[in-house]
C-alpha cells in the first residue's frame, strides 16, 4: 500500500481502454505546465492490456472490422484541438499500421488495438521524471474511503481494492474510465439458450451447432460481427464471379440459420464509400457545380451558439428547440451536395437555393415547398422519417415478399452509398457527425438536462442509424448471405418469446399460419425478457418464437436466441463490481425512469463528479463515459473534454 502520508499525490484511473490512454496521455502532457518536478504517482487499473482495453484487444479474430475509416481515427491531439493542453501530434491508425486495410479503409479490430497499446506505450515512456508509474492488471471490485487527516491538507484518500490478491492502494482522485457498462443477462428458460446481449462473443458463438437455428434480435454492428464469425469464420467464401459483379456466397455447410429481425427490420445502411477528399474542403466523391460553396468544417444551422441560444429559452425543450436546427442542418448538406454532383436533377441555382433555405429553414412547412420547388424527383428529396423506418407501416403477402423487399432495400443502399452518386449520402453522415459534435459538446459541459439528454439521444438514434453502419463490403455480404438463404428476416417491430413445451420436437424454421399472436403480457418461461412480447400456442418442447406485425401468422421458431446488440445498464442490474459496489452504498446513484434517463449514472454536469444518494459532489472522482473515437483535425470534443479532466486532476485543492 502506497504511504498515505508520502509527499506524492497519486492519482487512478479505473479502466484504460481508449478513453483512459488519451486522458493518462493529457496528464502526462499537461504536467510540467501545471505540477513541475513535484512527486506524482499515476496508477493504471485494467485487466486487459492498456490502450486496447477489452473491446480492442490484440488477440481477437482478423474477421472483426473497425467501422470507422483508418484514416478518420487518431489518438494524438493535434494542433485544432482548442484545448488548454499542449498538443501531441501522431499519426492516424492507417499513418501507422503496417497492416493491409480491409476494404479499403477498415482496420481489424486488433490492429487497432496494436495501435493502441502503441500509443499509450510512447506517452508513457516519454513521461516527465517525476511521474512513477504502476499498471495493475487486474480489476478493481471497491473503493473505500480513509478517515478525513490522514493526507496532506487534511483530506481523506480512497483505497483502491482489487481482485488479484494484490495489496489495495491508496489515491488522491480517481477516474472511472470502463467503457460500456455490461448488464447481468436474463436467464433462458430450461433447454434453451440465450446468448448475449453485447459483443460479439467468439467463444459463445463457437458451441452454437452446424444448421441450428438462431433467432437473432438486432440488425446492426454486433450483428455483423457475429455473421462474420459464423459464416467466414466456419469456413465459408465469399466470390465474386465476373468482375464488377455481384458478390456471391459460397457455403461451408458448419453455418447455422439465423432468422434476423429488430426494431426497424431493416440493417444499417453501409458506411459510404471512403474516398480522402481531393482538397481540404471539397465535396467527397463528386465534383462542385459552379457557384457551389465547399462543404463547411463546421455546423452552419445546428451550430453551438444556436442551439445555447434556444436552450435558454424557458421550458425549453431538446425536441422542440434543438432539433429542428438538427434538422436544417441535414436538409442543407443533403441539397448542397445533390446541387453539387447532381446539378441535372435540380431546377434551381444553388445560390438562389441557398438564400431561400437561409431565410426559410425555421418553418418546416415552407422549407418542404422550397425542396418541391427545387427537386422535381421526390426520391432526391431529404425524407428523414422514410431513411428512418422504410418499412413502417408496411404489410408483407408472406415471408418471400418480405425477403425480395429487403434485398432490394440492400441492393439500392449499396448503390446510392458506393456509386456515383455517393456524395449525397456522404454529406448526409457529415452533417450528422459535425451536428452530433455539437449536441456532445452541450452533453459535456453540462448544458443539457437529464431529461434534454434522453431526448438527445432517443432522437440521435436516427444518427446512430444512418451513420454508424459497417463498411460497404460486409453489407454487400450480408446481401450475399440473405441471398443464399443463410440469413431470413423476420420484420420489423420484431417480438421474441420464450415458450415452455411438452418435450416433443420443434417444428422447422419459420411457417406460414403456424400458431396465433397472443397481446402483451404472456409468460416468457418463469420470467420476462426485457422488451418482449408473448406468443401464443403450446410448441411441442421449449423454443423461442419470433413474430413481426408487418407478417401476420408468420412465426420463426429456434432453440437459440442471439442478442446481438448492445443494450442500456439498467438500474440492478450492472455487472461491473466496483459499480455495483458503490451503488449498493449510494456513492453512485442511476438516473430513474421518470425522465428518460433510466441507467445513466447521476452526474454533477461539465466535470462529471459523481453525485450520491444525499445529494453530495464526490469532487476526487470523476466518471468519464464511453466516447467515438475522434477525427482528425476536427478539434475534437473528446480531446477537449479529456484534456479539461487531466486538468482538473492536477489541479490544487
Amino acid at each position: 500500500m502506497n504511504d498515505p502520508v508520502g509527499p506524492a499525490r497519486s492519482l487512478c484511473l479505473i479502466g484504460c481502454g481508449p478513453r483512459g490512454a488519451s486522458i493518462v496521455e493529457r496528464i502526462l502532457a499537461n504536467v510540467p505546465a501545471l505540477y513541475g518536478d513535484r512527486p506524482l504517482d499515476l496508477h493504471i487499473v485494467d485487466p486487459y492490456p492498456p490502450g486496447a482495453g477489452r473491446t480492442w484487444r490484440t488477440d481477437q479474430p482478423g474477421l472483426l472490422w473497425m467501422n470507422s475509416a483508418a484514416e478518420q481515427v487518431t489518438m494524438y491531439p493535434d494542433e485544432s484541438v482548442a484545448c488548454a493542453g499542449p498538443p501531441r501530434p501522431g499519426p492516424t491508425t492507417a499513418g501507422w499500421l503496417d497492416a493491409p486495410l480491409h476494404d479499403g479503409a477498415y482496420a481489424a479490430r486488433r490492429d487497432q488495438g496494436r495501435y493502441l497499446r502503441h500509443f499509450f506505450e510512447t506517452v508513457t515512456r516519454e513521461r516527465p521524471a517525476s511521474v512513477r508509474l504502476f499498471v495493475h492488471r487486474a480489476r478493481a471490485v471497491d473503493l473505500r474511503r480513509t478517515p478525513a487527516g490522514a493526507a496532506p491538507g487534511g483530506r481523506g484518500r480512497q483505497q483502491v481494492i482489487l481482485d488479484s490478491g494484490q495489496p489495495p492502494f491508496l489515491a488522491d482522485r480517481v477516474v472511472f474510465a470502463q467503457g460500456h457498462a455490461d448488464t447481468l443477462a436474463v436467464p433462458a428458460p430450461a433447454g434453451l439458450t440465450r446468448i448475449g446481449p453485447g459483443p460479439a462473443d467468439p467463444a459463445a458463438l463457437a458451441a452454437v451447432p452446424p444448421g441450428a437455428r438462431v433467432l437473432v434480435r438486432g440488425l446492426g454492428l454486433v450483428f455483423i460481427d457475429c455473421l462474420a464469425l459464423l459464416t467466414e469464420g466456419r469456413g465459408g467464401r465469399f466470390v465474386r464471379p465476373a468482375p464488377g459483379g455481384p458478390l456471391r456466397y459460397v457455403p461451408s455447410g458448419r453455418e447455422p440459420r439465423l432468422y434476423a429481425g429488430s426494431r426497424r427490420g431493416v440493417p444499417l445502411p453501409p458506411k459510404p464509400a471512403y474516398a480522402p477528399p481531393a482538397a481540404p474542403g471539397a465535396a467527397p466523391g463528386t465534383p462542385a457545380a459552379p457557384g457551389t460553396p465547399a462543404a463547411p468544417a463546421a455546423p452552419r444551422f445546428a451550430t453551438v451558439d444556436a442551439c445555447r441560444a434556444v436552450l435558454s429559452r424557458p421550458g425549453a425543450s431538446f425536441g422542440g428547440e434543438v432539433w429542428p436546427l438538427v434538422v436544417a442542418e441535414l436538409g442543407w448538406c443533403h441539397y448542397r451536395a445533390l446541387f453539387a454532383g447532381q446539378p441535372a436533377r435540380t431546377r434551381m441555382s444553388w445560390p438562389d437555393f441557398d438564400a431561400q433555405y437561409a431565410l426559410l429553414h425555421p418553418d418546416a412547412d415552407r422549407l418542404a415547398k422550397l425542396a418541391r420547388e427545387a427537386v422535381p424527383d421526390p426520391a432526391d428529396r431529404l425524407d428523414l422519417d422514410r431513411l428512418a423506418a422504410p418499412l413502417a407501416g408496411r404489410r408483407f403477402a408472406g415471408p418471400d415478399d418480405l425477403q425480395h423487399r429487403l434485398r432490394g432495400l440492400l441492393a439500392e443502399e449499396l448503390r446510392r452509398r458506393t456509386g456515383p452518386a455517393s456524395g449525397v449520402a456522404t454529406a448526409l453522415v457529415d452533417g450528422l457527425q459535425r451536428a452530433g459534435a455539437v449536441i456532445e459538446e452541450l452533453w459535456r459541459s453540462g448544458e443539457l438536462s437529464a431529461g434534454q439528454l434522453a431526448e438527445a439521444l432517443n432522437r440521435f438514434a436516427l444518427g446512430t442509424y444512418l451513420s454508424s453502419g459497417p463498411p460497404p463490403l460486409r453489407a454487400e455480404q450480408l446481401l450475399a448471405l440473405a441471398e443464399a438463404g443463410v440469413v431470413t428476416f423476420v420484420g420489423p417491430g420484431m417480438r421474441v418469446a420464450a415458450v415452455p413445451g411438452d418435450g416433443g420436437v420443434p417444428g422447422d424454421g419459420g411457417v406460414e399460419g403456424h400458431g396465433g399472436v397472443e397481446g402483451p403480457g404472456g409468460v416468457l418461461g418463469d420470467r420476462a425478457l426485457p422488451g418482449d412480447e408473448a406468443v401464443g400456442g403450446a410448441p411441442r418442447r421449449a423454443v423461442f418464437r419470433a413474430v413481426s406485425p408487418a407478417l401476420p401468422g408468420t412465426v420463426y421458431e429456434a432453440d437459440i436466441l442471439l442478442d446481438a446488440r448492445l443494450v442500456a445498464p439498467e438500474p440492478g442490474r450492472v455487472t461491473d463490481p466496483l459499480l455495483r459496489a458503490l451503488l449498493s452504498r449510494g456513492e453512485l446513484v442511476q438516473e430513474g425512469p421518470e425522465d428518460g434517463a433510466a441507467g445513466m449514472l447521476r452526474l454533477s454536469g461539465a466535470d462529471l463528479h459523481p453525485v450520491d444518494s444525499t445529494g453530495t459532489v464526490h469532487h476526487d472522482r470523476t466518471i468519464a463515459g464511453p466516447a467515438q473515437f475522434p477525427r482528425p483535425q476536427t478539434n475534437a470534443v473528446y480531446f477537449r473534454q479529456n484534456d479539461a479532466i487531466a486538468r482538473g486532476l492536477l489541479a490544487d485543492g
